[in-house]
């Protein structure tokens, strides 16, 4: 399996090129392109097809609807991109142990990569109700992505850090965080109560350099 991320910061999109029997597993409707000997086929929380749909409709459980990418020969190609334009970045999980992010930032990951709805000891982290946390643990690589370019910050007892929730892509597990209210300018301008994300420990977080909720503020300002 072999892999190139091309056109960021800005634009950037995700392309596999995969032996024959190897697979990847991306979050539906990320798929711009693909070589016709890379089957794809859906997935929701483990279950395939229809089946995954039914049980879907009678379960109260958050659950991750995927895309499987299949290749049927050597060489086939599928090419991913975000919702949003920006970055996307590859996250080794073996180097850096189980990880939360925004669901939708979850953009694609490898078959060693197991992945669930992960519960929040400080209630729903983001600004945008929708969002959930997703668990990504295992020794594969999981593909992140950003609105705007993405960055990492490292966070130590000693130094912890204050994170706008808007701007929250990812963090490692184990780092202890609160969320507390924020009444500054920003979300005064958007009529709403901000809310910021204190962490503390040892880990990693990843933060995406533009705000999602400020751009959609704009476009129906416009309208």
């Amino acid at each position: 399996m072999e892999y190139e991320i091309t056109n960021g910061p800005s634009n950037a999109v995700l392309t596999f090129e995969l032996d024959a029997d190897e697979h990847v597993e991306a979050k539906t409707g990320a798929m711009v392109s693909r070589s016709a000997t890379m089957a794809a086929d859906t997935e929701i929380a483990g279950r395939e097809g229809i089946t995954g749909m039914l049980s879907r409709a009678i379960s109260d459980e958050q659950e991750m609807i995927t895309n499987t990418f299949t290749a049927e020969v050597d060489g086939a190609q599928v090419t991913l991109a975000p919702d949003t334009p920006g970055d996307i970045v590859p996250i080794d999980l073996a180097e850096t142990g189980r990880i939360k992010a925004q669901s939708g930032s979850a953009l694609a990951w490898t078959p060693e990569v197991e992945h669930e709805t992960a519960l929040n000891n400080a209630g729903n982290f983001f600004s945008s109700s929708e969002l959930t946390v997703l668990g990504l643990k295992g020794d594969g690589i999981a593909f992140l992505s950003s609105y705007g370019s993405i960055y990492s910050a490292d966070i130590s007892d000693d130094d912890p850090l204050i994170v706008d929730e808007d701007h929250l892509v990812a963090w490692t597990d184990g780092l202890d965080l609160t969320r507390e209210r924020d009444g500054g300018i920003k979300s005064s301008f958007l009529g709403g109560e901000g809310r910021v994300t204190r962490f503390s420990g040892e880990g990693t977080a990843w933060l995406q350099t533009r705000d999602p909720l400020v751009f959609m503020n704009g476009l129906s300002n416009e309208n």
